[in-house]
């Protein structure tokens, strides 16, 4: 599928998120820097498409999410593109695409009778877009230019003249400016706030993530004891119902039950063992972090185990599945992320990625910053310069959106 996609969470005021909105890329318009013409298929969604191909399960764990169409899309039948339900689908109107509303106000009321809602990103004129602004149910407000004073009425007037409009603020990159804006302003919130550590000097690992970073360091020995593991894991209540709920499920179809440790982490094996408690000490140590911290390690880790014979690494996947999985454990952990690679007893290449930005690892590592954030010239030129091409990176983070949510499933 020649289509780069990206889901971002949208943060409530207690960081729980409460929907994902699409940034896209058509693989073409990476690599020729052409753009999609009215006659390319313009009136088609790739995101709904990819909607149809990815779950909604996987790409947004159930969450509404907002799709963005252009003015070409708004005259079509968005609704024989979309197989989800109507509750679970945002259409996002970019207000500088349309000079006159008026030619699509009536398609926007039909999918709203069928249930759909709308939002409207980069208003400039809202005597112009009244009538669209009477429909929507979102405005996005870039905290990049939220300060200048013409985007100061922009936002005043709006959210007085339409009061039934949730307001969404996008950038907000920092926990202090959320902590500021959550206090004056209702509305969802888009940003890196999230994911950046609480404080930047020394903090004290609780016990639980003590045992839970000593058993991670146990399995990663080539030749460890399964009576050690086994007595590791039973220190800790939640990975001992996990692990059991595991060989107990359907997937293994046991005659009889698996009622100890021990016997659950021999019947694993070494290998099976090590890839289970790889993930669930990924997400109990982000247990008190937001849900998102745990969902971006994860995915990140199956992203760059993914991305490793591609970049000429296929030996190394599993170097590379550690570095995605500890990329964040500045946040997990709150503390400054060499403290915390410290405590796993990383590689020098997992250091050197994620520390000083530098070695074999790095430009992995970079390739999935530059991927996250949309940076679609950069990621173009990324392509090129390791001879890849879109629909290999497509398949590389479709595959770790699956991945991630059935482990979310299977543990549930």
């Amino acid at each position: 599928m020649d289509l780069l996609i990206v889901p971002v969470p949208l943060f409530d005021e207690n960081i729980a998120v409460e929907a994902y909105y699409f940034r896209n890329r058509k693989g073409n318009d990476l690599l020729d820097g052409t753009g999609t013409s009215l006659f390319d298929g313009a009136m088609l969604s790739p995101p709904l498409k990819m909607l149809r191909l990815v779950s909604m399960e996987a790409l947004t764990m159930g969450k509404p999410i907002f799709v963005p169409v252009t003015k070409y899309m708004l005259l079509g039948r968005l609704e024989e593109q979309s197989r989800q339900p109507a509750d679970k689908i945002i259409f996002l109107i970019d207000a500088g695409e349309i000079e006159d509303p008026a030619p699509y106000i009536d398609n926007i009321a039909h999918l709203k009778s069928l249930g759909y809602r709308f939002g409207l990103q980069k208003i400039f004129d809202i005597e112009k877009m009244a009538p669209i602004l009477e429909k929507c149910d979102f405005v996005f407000y870039d905290h990049r230019v939220f300060d200048h004073m013409s985007e100061v009425k922009l936002r005043i007037s709006i959210t007085h003249t339409y009061k039934h409009i949730t307001s969404v603020y996008t950038h907000v990159n920092n926990m202090d400016l959320f902590k500021e804006l959550k206090g004056r302003y209702k509305g969802l919130f888009e940003g890196h706030f999230y994911r950046t550590p609480l404080t930047r000097g020394k903090h004290e690992v609780s016990p639980l993530q003590v045992n839970l970073i000593n058993l991670l360091n146990r399995v990663r020995d080539e030749n460890f004891e399964f009576d050690e593991i086994a007595d590791i894991i039973q220190r800790d209540p939640m990975l001992t119902v996990s692990l059991l709920r595991l060989v107990n499920s359907a997937y293994f179809a046991l005659k009889e039950k698996v009622k100890s440790i021990n016997q659950a982490v021999v019947m694993l094996g070494q290998t099976e063992i090590r890839k289970w408690i790889t993930t669930a000490v990924a997400r109990l140590l982000g247990a008190d972090r937001p849900d998102e911290v745990t969902r971006l390690s994860l995915i990140r880790a199956r992203f760059a185990e993914g991305l490793a014979i591609k970049f000429g690494m296929e030996k190394e996947a599993q170097s590379l599945f550690l570095m995605g999985l500890f990329s964040v454990l500045d946040a997990i952990l709150e503390m400054p992320i060499g403290d915390a690679l410290d405590l796993v007893h990383v590689s020098e290449d997992i250091r050197a990625a994620l520390v000083d930005r530098t070695g074999r690892y790095s430009v992995i590592f970079q390739f999935i910053l530059e991927y996250e954030a949309a940076n679609w010239n950069v990621v173009s030129r990324l392509l090129i310069l390791n001879d890849l091409e879109p629909e290999d990176i497509y398949n590389a983070y479709a595959d770790a959106l699956i991945w991630y949510s059935e482990i979310i499933v299977g543990n549930r």
